[in-house]
C-alpha cells in the first residue's frame, strides 16, 4: 500500500514519466486513442506503460503490464507496413525502471543499468531484488524452455529504433517454441501483408493468464499464458475502418483460429471470465 501510495504521488508530480495511470503518453497507439475496456477489471496490480527506447521522446507501444504475473496483459502498437518476415541484429532484452520508481529513468535499459540508476537514485534495498519483485528479468527464462514470445513482433518494424524497442521484457511473455516459431508467425506475417493494405492499422496482442508458471528455485517468477491473442482494426487512407479480425491460440498447440473481432471477444469472455472491449464500436 505504501509503495502504490509513492506511485501514485510520483506519477501526479513527474511530467516526464512514461508508467501512466491511464496512458495518456501514448493513446495514440489505439484505435479512436480508446484503450481496450474490461482487462482492469481482471484481479491483480496493472500498470500501464508507455514504452520508450533511449533518447526517442515518442512511445514506441503501449502495454498493459500485469506486475504480478510478471508479464503483459496486451500490447497495443501501429505496424509499419513492412514486407516480409526479417529480424534486426539486436536482440539484447531490456527493462523498464521506471516499475520501480517513477523517478527512475524513463527509457528501457539493460539490467545493469537499471541497477546502477536505483543506487543513484539511493533507494532502499538491494538493487536487484527491487528489480525483480515487480518484472521478470531475462535469467528467469534461462533453461525454462519457453521463448519470449513478442505480443509486438520485431518484424512488424524496421531494423532502429522502433524495432529495438520490442525486445523489452514488458513486451514479451512466456509462449511455446512450436506455437511461436510457427503458426503464430505465419499469423504475424499474414498481418502484416494485410497491413500493407491500409492506410494505418492498430493491433492489440495479449494473453489469458493460465494455470502454470516458470519457476526459479522453487519461487514462481512468470506466469505461462494458457492462450495468446491478436487483433487488429484497419483504416483506409481517409482514417475510415474497413477490415479488422482477431486471432486465438492454445499457447500448447501450434495452431491459430481466425475469428472476428465479436468472436475474439466472446472466447476472452469465457477464458477471462470478463467481458472486454478490443477497440472502439468494434472497429466499424
Amino acid at each position: 500500500m505504501v509503495l502504490q501510495l509513492l506511485l501514485v504521488f510520483a506519477l501526479a508530480h513527474t511530467g516526464l514519466t512514461k508508467v501512466s495511470p491511464n496512458f495518456s503518453v501514448c493513446l495514440g497507439q489505439f484505435y479512436a486513442s480508446k484503450p481496450p475496456v474490461g482487462f482492469t477489471s481482471l484481479s491483480g496490480t496493472m500498470t500501464p506503460i508507455c514504452q520508450m527506447y533511449e533518447t526517442y521522446n515518442n512511445p514506441f507501444v503501449a502495454s498493459l503490464y500485469h506486475r504480478g504475473n510478471r508479464s503483459p496483459l496486451y500490447s497495443a502498437y501501429i505496424p509499419d507496413t513492412r514486407p516480409g518476415d526479417a529480424t534486426g541484429a539486436d536482440q539484447t532484452f531490456r527493462l523498464e525502471p521506471q516499475l520501480v520508481d517513477t523517478r527512475l529513468p524513463k527509457e528501457m535499459m539493460l539490467q545493469p543499468a537499471t541497477e546502477t540508476a536505483i543506487r543513484n537514485l539511493g533507494l532502499s534495498g538491494v538493487a536487484a531484488d527491487l528489480i525483480k519483485q515487480y518484472q521478470a528479468i531475462n535469467s528467469d527464462y534461462t533453461g525454462s524452455n519457453y521463448h519470449k514470445g513478442h505480443l509486438n513482433p520485431n518484424a512488424d518494424h524496421p531494423d532502429g529504433p522502433g524495432q529495438k524497442a520490442t525486445y523489452t521484457l514488458t513486451n514479451v511473455a512466456p509462449m511455446y517454441g512450436s506455437l511461436n516459431s510457427g503458426a503464430w508467425r505465419n499469423n504475424e506475417k499474414r498481418v502484416r501483408d494485410i497491413a500493407a493494405t491500409c492506410g494505418r492499422m492498430y493491433v492489440v496482442t495479449g494473453v489469458v493468464p493460465g494455470n502454470n508458471w516458470i519457476s526459479v528455485n522453487g519461487v514462481q517468477r512468470i506466469n505461462v499464458p494458457s492462450h495468446i491473442w491478436s487483433s487488429f482494426c484497419c483504416l483506409d487512407n481517409n482514417n475510415r475502418p474497413i477490415r479488422a479480425e482477431g486471432a486465438l491460440a492454445p499457447n500448447n498447440a501450434n495452431s491459430v483460429q481466425v475469428l472476428s473481432i465479436a468472436s475474439l471477444q466472446s472466447q476472452l469472455k469465457t477464458l477471462l471470465g470478463v467481458s472486454v472491449t478490443l477497440f472502439s464500436n468494434n472497429c466499424s
